[in-house]
């Protein structure tokens, strides 16, 4: 039961909480001494003003939501912290914190932790606030590619393209002009005519490569070095950099000219300036769109192309939308590739704050760069504990193992001796890992099961395993690193011990009987109804084809069941001969038509869900009392949360008695006074 416990726990708290923790000390400031003031004792445990606000914020719906509440808000919510901590008392003293199952599983669970938490707080969140910074403003680039390609003999000389690189550097950085450049020499097709021109865009939009090259660039800079990605060698130049439009609300009407009708180009200019007098002259954009734009999809909506940013549509048409004002429209028509548009900005917003856009900004980040630089950052950590293998135990083990087997073999092990099993094979600073260790790691590790126990594998082994402990080294004092991990950590600790605890004193102790089922049936038979109900059995083809002879044997005389345990494709339904028994009136559309049916009337085929349906309408039943055998799942179910709740209210009054509760409520009138969101 803990085991199922902690795995939903786990789940809400590696999804949510870890989020919340890395940003929960920046919720709480200006907090003075009256935010130590106890608002209740339970026990010996002491509840500050404090840790009241920062529960109740966490809790429900961060600190606006706190401010509005209400003092029945609050006083409840500091009713359920009471019971919270009565509950946590109690499995303190029952022992279950020393529960060497529960122990377990709060290691292994702080283990999985640690280190995604630690990666958030120095890896993710460092790269998503610059990336984020560089979003503020809008740059615009050029470059020259260079190409890496085979040779007129098919293979890659990687150090002429280089050097071949490294010479347009050297001519850009030396005052050549870097248009005439760009334009000879460039292997970018799109951008080498317009002199390498890349026109605006924002951080994350290009290899984190080039991003770093441009935004560490002052207007008119060229970049030192050559920047390498999976495109080539670039020399990047930045031509602009200014704060940031956001995101632009566009609208436009679209007049096509063929690509192979370049003729009707004149004739479609003419139309677009005719539009543009009628907008001038006072008509109605989103009328005049939906009755001349030949973009079938914004044409339908007036035009509306809803709120974009950077880079969402070719160079013509984004820099004239991003060059308009809200209200404003494009005059003359905007020629692309498309034909002529009249473009109009109806609205602009900036960039959303930091907060706002923290989770965007980690899925970016995760899309953008995040592989290489976790592999990186994880890299760092191994090389600080100078991880190595002892090359006479390693040796012994692969001499006294079958290195025909694997890692999942039962027993591979017994062939080393025990005093190769004591000896140290993995080192580290402030650490050695006997060969048993290593033996006890591999039994409980998914991540080096069925490895092969030859040298080359094994070696592998030990890769991953000293990688994994001096992970584990690093992270060993995050608590005091990082207050809000031993906080998230309390929490689940504590939240396991609550769960133990409740599940001894209540679930455990709600019996079920008969006797008692029915006795609460009669005391609430009139809780227990059903609706309206109507009986009908279908016969259900994927083909509308099918369906019509179907129904045409019907209408013959042949009977409904037979033909609906040959025919009906929904699958469970030809045992059944096509028998929904009685469903609610409203179950589905099907229940709906029947219901309007005489028994024996026929309907169909008819279009439901991804096929076609005939039905057969058989009975109706109106409303009435459920019978106790018809009400006992729900019954039992009802009974078990009334007799739940009769327990824990008898517990928890208990407890009360038995720790002591004071309670100075007239302090909540004084919360979130002094809160406010850095």
């Amino acid at each position: 039961m803990t085991k199922y416990f902690l795995s939903k726990w786990t789940h809400f708290l590696l999804l949510d909480t870890i989020a919340t923790a890395a940003i929960l000390g920046g919720l709480l400031t200006g907090c003075s001494s009256s935010s130590e003031t106890p608002i209740a004792k339970i026990g010996d445990y002491s509840l500050s003003l404090k840790e009241y606000e920062k529960q109740y914020i966490r809790n429900n719906g961060g600190v606006e939501a706190a401010q509005k509440s209400t003092m029945d808000e609050r006083k409840e919510f500091l009713n359920l912290l009471v019971k919270y901590r009565l509950k946590v008392l109690e499995a303190k003293a029952s022992g279950y914190d020393k529960d060497p199952e529960i122990i377990k599983e709060l290691t292994e669970y702080r283990n999985s932790l640690a280190i995604p938490y630690l990666t958030e707080r120095e890896l993710i969140d460092p790269k998503i606030k610059i990336i984020y910074n560089r979003k503020l403003e809008d740059v615009r680039a050029a470059h020259i590619l260079v190409r890496i390609e085979p040779d007129s003999t098919g293979k890659t000389d990687t150090l002429a393209t280089f050097e071949f690189a490294k010479s347009l550097l050297k001519r850009a950085l030396a005052g050549e002009n870097f248009d005439s450049l760009a334009v000879k020499y460039s292997k970018d097709p799109n951008t080498a005519p317009k002199g390498g021109d890349l026109l605006y865009f924002a951080a994350g939009m290009t290899a984190p490569v080039f991003d770093n090259a441009v935004y560490s660039l002052k207007t008119g800079q060229i970049y030192p070095e050559l920047v390498r990605t999976m495109f080539g060698y670039h020399i990047v130049k930045l031509l602009d950099k200014k704060p940031a439009r956001g995101e632009i609300e566009v609208s436009h009407i679209l007049l096509r000219v063929p690509q192979d009708k370049q003729e009707d180009s004149t004739k479609a200019l003419e139309q677009a300036k005719a539009i543009i007098d009628s907008l001038n002259a006072g008509g109605d954009f989103k009328e005049l769109a939906r009755r001349n734009s030949e973009d079938p999809q914004s044409g339908a909506n007036g035009g509306d192309m809803g709120w974009v940013g950077r880079r969402r549509f070719v160079p013509e048409f984004e820099a004239a939308a991003f060059a308009l004002k809200p209200g404003q429209i494009s005059d003359p028509p905007v020629k692309t590739m498309f034909g002529y548009h009249i473009i109009k900005v109806t609205g602009e917003r900036s960039v959303k704050p930091y907060d706002e856009s923290r989770q965007e900004l980690k899925d970016l980040y995760r899309r953008y760069g995040f592989d290489e630089d976790n592999q990186n950052f994880l890299g760092g950590i191994v090389s600080k504990y100078t991880v190595t293998v002892n090359p006479q135990t390693f040796d012994a083990v692969v001499a006294n193992v079958d290195t025909t087997s694997t890692t999942s073999a039962a027993g591979w092990y017994n062939g080393i001796p025990e005093t190769v099993k004591q000896s140290s094979l993995i080192s580290l600073k402030g650490k050695n890992v006997s060969v048993e260790d290593i033996i006890k790691t591999i039994e409980r590790n998914k991540d080096v099961q069925s490895k092969p126990l030859n040298r080359r594998s094994l070696a592998e082994v030990l890769g991953i395993l000293g990688q994994k402990e001096a992970l584990q080294l690093e992270t060993a004092n995050l608590e005091e690193r990082y207050p809000e991990f031993a906080d998230l950590m309390l929490e689940y600790r504590e939240g396991v011990l609550l769960f133990r605890s409740e599940q001894e004193a209540v679930w455990n102790k709600v019996s079920i009987n008969q006797d008692d089922l029915k006795k609460y049936w009669e005391e609430h038979k009139s809780d227990y109804q059903w609706p309206k109900r109507v009986s009908f059995r279908e016969i259900f083809v994927t083909n509308d084809s099918l369906g019509k002879v179907l129904r045409d044997s019907l209408n013959a005389g042949v009977d409904f069941e037979e033909l609906a345990a040959r025919q009906t494709q929904r699958a469970g339904y030809k045992e059944k001969k096509g028998d929904w028994g009685y469903q609610p009136e409203s179950a589905n559309d099907l229940s709906k038509k029947a219901f309007t049916m005489q028994p024996g009337w026929l309907e169909g085929p008819m279009k439901f869900q991804y096929g076609y349906s005939i039905i057969k309408m058989e009975g109706k039943q109106e409303p009435r009392e459920k019978t106790f055998e018809e009400a006992q799942s729900e019954v039992s179910s009802k009974f078990q949360e009334v007799e739940s709740k009769r327990l824990e209210h008898e517990w928890i009054e208990s407890l009360r008695k038995k720790y002591g509760v004071t309670i100075h409520d007239e302090a909540l009138k004084n919360a979130f006074q002094e809160t406010a969101v850095k």
